[in-house]
């Protein structure tokens, strides 16, 4: 029922090797099982290891077989992977293309916390932000779900002046984190981390901040992913600044920031490097 010899001989085809196909999708031995016939791996997975190789899902899975999947599933799985690169223009592209109407209860939740996140944390528009707080039932997130939200609104309250509330959501949403035993690879746990260490840089606790900002380093490295991983060395840029670390380490995280950027299409990043290197 599942073509898997297809999406062998395209793999095969394009000289693309298993370890290479997986490198922030999933992991070598989710894709081994799948080649081996023992087990599909979830659909956003499947859509982006499909997407690499140029094929759809309709190559790989006949379109009699019900994939319990629509369009709409498709594109926020792609919108949310290119919002946590933080390649922005292609986000905003694929947002576009959601088709609103015809929404699944289960997309929407999808659909708002996407835009929440972008609309709180990249845009910084906090009109907006509170319409959409009217809308969102968070009752009915998951729990990753729930805990990147409430990482958002840290920001929210910050943003709005409201420092106690964000400094109490902060305490219970890094207490929540650390108790999370379930590998992650979705990039939720990368965006909280990320978002928490960022809330301390905001608020000048630099040691706090380093502290945050290596925890997630680690954390990222363990579940072989790289999101957000370039935000988290260059906090520990920032405030080794503060703490004038040798250059030498400097250089190397900058380099590391770098390079992920660039992959992710992050231009935010790549252009803080490079003003940092007009300004020395």
């Amino acid at each position: 029922m599942v073509n898997v010899e297809k999406f062998i001989r395209t793999r095969k085809r394009l000289k693309i090797s298993q370890m290479s196909l997986c490198v922030n999708i999933c992991t070598q031995a989710t894709l081994s099982k799948f080649e081996k016939h023992k087990q599909v791996p979830a659909i956003d997975i499947m859509i982006l290891l499909c997407e690499r190789l140029g094929l759809t899902l309709n190559d790989i899975f006949p379109i009699h077989v019900t994939l319990k999947t629509t369009s709409n599933e498709q594109v926020l799985a792609l919108a949310m992977k290119a919002l946590f690169y933080q390649n922005l223009v292609k986000y905003n592209q694929l947002m576009k293309q959601v088709d609103i109407a015809n929404l699944l209860d289960s997309e929407q939740y999808t659909y708002q916390l996407l835009q929440y996140f972008s609309l709180v944390f990249f845009q910084k528009n906090d009109v907006k932000a509170t319409k959409l707080l009217k809308k969102i039932d968070v009752s009915q997130f998951n729990q990753l779900q729930q805990l990147l939200f409430y990482a958002i609104t840290i920001h929210y309250y910050y943003q709005q002046g409201f420092f106690d509330k964000a400094e109490k959501i902060f305490n219970d949403v890094w207490r929540h984190q650390q108790n999370i035993t379930v590998a992650d690879r979705s990039g939720f746990q990368a965006a909280i981390i990320y978002l928490l260490a960022q809330y301390q840089m905001s608020l000048k606790n630099y040691k706090y901040a380093m502290m945050l900002a290596t925890y997630g380093i680690n954390f990222i490295n363990d579940s072989d992913g790289t999101y957000f991983l370039e935000n988290l060395f260059w906090l520990l840029i920032e405030a080794s600044d503060i703490w004038h670390n040798q250059d030498f380490i400097v250089n190397e995280m900058i380099n590391n920031a770098r390079m992920i950027a660039k992959f992710h299409k992050n231009e935010s990043i790549l252009n803080k490097i490079n003003q940092r290197k007009k300004d020395i």
